[in-house]
């Protein structure tokens, strides 16, 4: 096997898991990730029969460029999918006065709302009870088949897919929030009448944990939905992934 072939599908497979959820958190140690990568690497390398021995070294520099730019338009692709579901948790967080209390991400390491960080496990384990890690592994090994080692010409396309993917992050955001919105919207208004009527009553103070209770009592009744959305949400990740994956070498 050559030693460039594994070098440049080997740079492909780690920058993609770098942003898939739970294998890009640096608490995974970084020799159990380069070992996972080096082992996939292998297998994908001896499958391929590709001679990249004939490439000088612009074309080479060319080729690890390209590879560089696949790999982070599939992992963005990914990564869109859980920021949008941590803005959504962001969203209600704001609404239910919760901003203050951040913890510690352990898959970002950095600071979140507590919302986002229940949102976010809650979709983590959904993604892996559908074996979306699985879907994800055959899309890397199948962009070997449309984009091959070497290449040095991309689809035009690709890029106005990862842009559209993206605006979905807001679209997740808000669907996932809008329940939770539309009663503090309501309550809002409710607590406004109540203290131009009762002026005497400390609107403030007792608004925190009726916004608390409330979101907590939707966030309960809206549970199934959120599992049914994520789920097909999933599953939209994958379709986007492989068709990003044809559009760059198409």
């Amino acid at each position: 096997m050559d030693p460039m072939l594994f070098i440049l599908v080997f740079i492909r497979i780690a920058i993609i898991m770098m942003f898939i959820p739970i294998f890009g958190s640096p608490i995974v140690p970084w020799i159990t990730k380069m070992g996972f990568c080096g082992f996939l690497g292998l297998i994908v390398a001896s499958s391929l029969n590709i001679d990249v021995s004939g490439l000088g070294n612009a074309e080479l520099f060319i080729s690890i460029v390209m590879d560089f730019l696949l790999a982070i338009a599939i992992g963005l692709v990914v990564r869109f999918i859980f920021d949008g579901i941590q803005l959504a948790g962001e969203y209600i967080s704001y609404q239910m006065g919760l901003t203050v209390m951040n913890i510690i991400d352990p898959l970002s390491n950095t600071q979140i709302p507590l919302i986002s960080q229940l949102k976010q496990l809650l979709a983590l384990l959904i993604f892996f009870a559908i074996n979306g890690h699985h879907y994800l592994i055959k899309a890397i090994i199948s962009s070997f088949e449309y984009v091959p080692v070497g290449s040095q010409i991309l689809g035009k396309q690709f890029l106005k897919e990862v842009i559209m993917v993206s605006s979905g992050i807001f679209l997740i955001a808000l669907k996932l929030s809008s329940p939770i919105l539309m009663a503090m919207f309501v309550t809002n208004v409710a607590m406004g009448i109540i203290a131009r009527t009762m002026p005497q009553i400390n609107i403030f103070m007792l608004s925190f944990p009726i916004y608390i209770g409330l979101s907590l009592i939707i966030m309960g009744i809206f549970m199934p939905f959120f599992f049914k959305f994520i789920k097909k949400t999933m599953y939209w990740m994958i379709l986007d992934v492989n068709k990003t994956i044809q559009l760059m070498g198409s």
